[in-house]
């Protein structure tokens, strides 16, 4: 396919992701439903008729994995960056951290037992529960915001809980990742899993604490255009490709390289958090998304049709358990129990890139997938809905 033909698909594809986003936007749905939408169309409408835009083994598939891989690595270092604020989770982790655990402890239990009823297999079973427990509160945070409810105890403890159950998630990730890599479920792997993540850690905390520092006034220095972007970036690359070389996923370097600087107030400007926010945002991380659509398939989720079904329940019924008890260990009453338990329901990104893991390892096959692109899209349509009737009878 020419050069210019490939240039030209990537455009469109960004106009319309941007154009579908701000439809379901103003839906009060997340704008990446818009980004999954371009990829079901692509991947599986257009070659009804015929029509290949992105076929296997060709430059443009090539150049549109690439882009989709860069764009969950931006995604990671964006929630790190902007969302992982260390101050207000050591202040406040008492009150969300009965909130996090129960809220996740339940889901993941679920997802994991169904599962394992359906399919038989430990990993399988393992990837899905850690997809099923990793919430995503962004359209409860803006039906919560509409009811007034978002400025509440209520609002805050469901805020700050998504943030410390969505980095638990990725260190959950990495340990499961490592445990499936073994190919068995020991002492000594797991061991050895939690030895690699808490090293790496160290090393990012270290350098976080050490090197940034110097580094950030000595590109403040530096005459060159855009120098402490660069060096942003740059080393987000290099941290990275470490964390593979450590045995995990790269997302999990991004997310804690974007923690990391986020305390260094030369990084974290509001110049450089809207450049990151751009370059995440407007370029790359649609691509991701795009990529989750591609892989849904109509066909391969019909086989799985029970199994889609009875996995969305038993997480609306397991994730408002958990965050309702959860609620109730952190001293709410009754009813603003079960509003959390409610907000903690939605699952996007971070269960998406989950599942995109279990896809890339051979884990997750393309109907597990689709059902689980499925589940995310459920939750998110409900979750208001619920909400404003909790709400607004009480």
């Amino acid at each position: 396919m020419d050069i210019g033909i490939i240039i030209l698909l990537l455009g469109v594809i960004l106009i319309l992701v941007k154009f579908l986003g701000e439809a379901f936007e103003r839906m009060s749905m997340p704008s990446i439903f818009g980004d999954i939408a371009v990829g079901i169309v692509i991947g599986s409408l257009l070659p009804l008729y015929g029509i290949f835009l992105l076929p296997d083994g060709s430059d443009a598939k090539t150049i549109f994995n690439i882009l989709a891989e860069l764009g969950v690595i931006f995604l990671l270092f964006s929630i790190g960056f902007e969302k992982i604020e260390f101050e207000k989770l050591t202040a406040r982790i008492k009150k969300a951290l009965p909130v996090t655990v129960s809220g996740a402890v339940f889901p993941f239990i679920a997802g994991f037992l169904v599962a394992h009823y359906f399919f038989a297999d430990v990993n399988v079973s393992l990837l899905i529960g850690m997809a099923v427990a990793s919430t995503s509160v962004s359209v409860s945070v803006r039906t919560l915001m509409d009811l007034k409810y978002l400025t509440t105890a209520v609002g805050a403890t469901v805020l700050l809980a998504a943030v410390i159950d969505n980095f638990l998630s990725l260190g959950t990730v990495a340990v499961i990742s490592g445990i499936i890599s073994t190919g068995k479920i020991s002492y000594a792997s797991l061991m050895v899993t939690i030895g690699q993540l808490v090293v790496f850690c160290i090393i990012v905390y270290a350098t976080g604490k050490l090197l940034f520092p110097k580094l950030a006034k000595f590109a403040d220095k530096m005459i060159v255009d855009e120098a402490i972007f660069g060096v942003i970036i740059g080393t987000l690359f290099i941290f990275a490709d470490l964390t593979e070389i450590f045995g995990m996923s790269m997302i999990i370097g991004a997310v804690l390289f974007g923690a990391s600087i986020s305390v260094i107030p030369r990084f974290k400007t509001d110049v450089v958090v809207h450049r990151v926010r751009g370059i995440s945002q407007g370029f790359f991380v649609p691509f991701f998304f795009v990529g989750v659509g591609l892989q849904f398939d109509f066909n391969a989720f019909q086989i799985v049709g029970l199994f889609a079904v009875v996995l969305l329940i038993s997480l609306l019924i397991s994730q408002t358990i958990g965050g309702f008890v959860g609620g109730k260990l952190s001293g709410f009453n009754w009813r603003d129990s079960l509003i959390i338990g409610v907000s903690l329901i939605p699952r996007n990104e971070l269960a998406l890139v989950v599942t995109a893991i279990g896809l890339k390892m051979d884990i997750l096959k393309p109907e597990i997938f689709s059902a689980l692109v499925f589940m995310a899209i459920m939750t998110t349509i409900v979750t208001p809905l619920l909400l404003k009737m909790i709400i607004k009878k009480g």
